[in-house]
């Protein structure tokens, strides 16, 4: 029997519970959202959070949020905290962006999180990747499967800092350029493959 298909698409403020159990099962209580703000950034622009789920459940997002140059380095040093970056958010299209991986969840107890997985990497690079000028995307793991995903993604280590909890946590960043290079050979590559 096949399995139902993933979907992605926007986040929608009816999905802040699920977005918060999720966190709440993956993420110590410093790193998780609160609702209100996930509440503001969804109703500012709900392209922010990308939601992957099967039959209308749950099973993963990433959230990125459109910074200015200073804010962003700030975040990826721990000098500022990511609740206090909120102020700042620029739209998507201003000329100087660069996006912070605000989250990035899967459900790893299904047993098809790998699939959920890519579909979120594919989904960034379409509407990201592909679809955005941004000068660069940054990001820092407090998990092991994130600093996996970033240094497979060739993300470039730049230190490291103590989160609120006191785990030191890595902070990783890549031009938008490497990122286009990297999707643009997968896709020659996945062409190929076809035509072998």
């Amino acid at each position: 029997m096949d399995e139902p298909a993933c979907t992605t698409g926007c986040a929608a403020v009816q999905d802040i519970p699920a977005i918060i159990s999720f966190e709440k099962r993956y993420f110590d209580t410093c790193w998780q959202s609160k609702p209100d703000t996930l509440k503001s950034l969804i109703e500012k622009n709900p392209m922010m959070f990308r939601l992957c789920k099967v039959d209308d459940t749950l099973k993963g997002y990433y959230g990125v949020l459109p910074l200015p140059h200073h804010i962003w380095q700030k975040t990826l040093k721990g000098q500022i905290l990511e609740e206090d970056v909120m102020p700042y958010i620029i739209p998507f299209e201003a000329p100087e962006v660069y996006l912070y991986i605000y989250s990035v969840i899967v459900d790893v107890a299904d047993n098809r999180h790998k699939t959920y997985t890519r579909e979120l990497i594919d989904d960034f690079a379409r509407n990201f990747i592909l679809g955005q000028k941004f000068k660069a995307v940054g990001a820092f793991t407090v998990s092991e499967g994130g600093r996996r995903l970033v240094e497979r993604s060739h993300f470039l280590y730049k230190g490291g800092f103590r989160g609120n909890n006191g785990i030191y946590v890595r902070s990783y960043a890549i031009k938008r350029e490497s990122l286009l290079q990297q999707v643009l050979k997968s896709r020659e590559l996945r062409i190929k493959k076809r035509i072998a």
